[in-house]
């Protein structure tokens, strides 16, 4: 009979036991689990005006460039200097396309990267995107970045978006003042149209500029260079500026 109640008692405790681990474990993993575990969707901030006004410019000159040589926009790298010289705002042009057989409105558009780098994602008028981040199971600050489209992609569908993200930037200046920024090399294609551009703010004081030909300044809010492969040599180097902060 002792050995029953014993038997009974161990089963009891062991129910209780396992009871608490299943309650700990769901509060842990569910409602308290650490930031990078879970799957955070958050709407981009508003696009600030330093990127929006001269992307808007950027964009009519790629409209330009693709009307006038009958070719669709493949790639932008956009970057912009802060008006403090210690970040970059670094814009892609990325394009979500719709590869199956149903509507769909989420869709992966960079590789993992930083969570601290991440701005948002946003239409080419600027409007901002609803985003999601997955944080990297081994690498915790590393995160994998999707974006929710206004409205479901029917199937074989496209819709280019820009992606935002910062870096900081660690500029050294000459004996003068003026420092150097140099910026990839625009991809060569005679199918497609291709830029590398990069905005200054209002108040720097834009020095010189590599190569020249063929590229195209804007002075209008603020410096503004951009550089697309159908107005370039193909043999041009990779395009870099000289510049002055205030």
């Amino acid at each position: 009979m002792n050995s029953i109640w014993k038997f009974r008692c161990a089963l009891i405790v062991a129910g209780l036991v396992l009871g608490f681990t299943v309650y700990r474990g769901r509060q842990t993993f569910y409602e308290e689990a650490p930031a990078w575990m879970r799957l955070q969707s958050r709407r981009s901030p508003a696009l600030p005006d330093e990127v929006l006004t001269p992307w808007l410019t950027l964009r009519h000159q790629l409209d330009l460039a693709a009307k006038q040589n009958a070719q669709p926009i493949k790639s932008v790298q956009f970057f912009v200097i802060t008006k403090s010289g210690k970040q970059m705002l670094v814009c892609n042009l990325e394009t979500l396309t719709n590869p199956g057989f149903a509507p769909a409105n989420q869709f992966q558009v960079s590789r993992w990267t930083s969570d601290q780098n991440i701005v948002g994602c946003y239409t080419l008028d600027g409007a901002p995107l609803t985003i999601r981040l997955k944080h990297h199971p081994t690498y915790p600050k590393v995160a994998f970045l999707s974006v929710e489209t206004r409205d479901a992609l029917a199937p074989g569908a496209s819709l280019p978006v820009l992606n935002v993200e910062q870096r900081p930037l660690a500029l050294r200046p000459d004996a003068v003042g003026y420092f150097t920024q140099s910026l990839p090399r625009v991809p060569s294609d005679d199918t497609t149209i291709n830029a590398v551009a990069i905005g200054l703010p209002t108040t720097a004081i834009l020095k010189t500029y590599r190569p020249e030909d063929g590229a195209y300044l804007s002075t209008k809010d603020a410096p503004l260079v951009t550089w697309i492969n159908c107005r370039l040599d193909a043999h041009a180097p990779a395009p870099s500026i000289i510049f002055k902060l205030h």
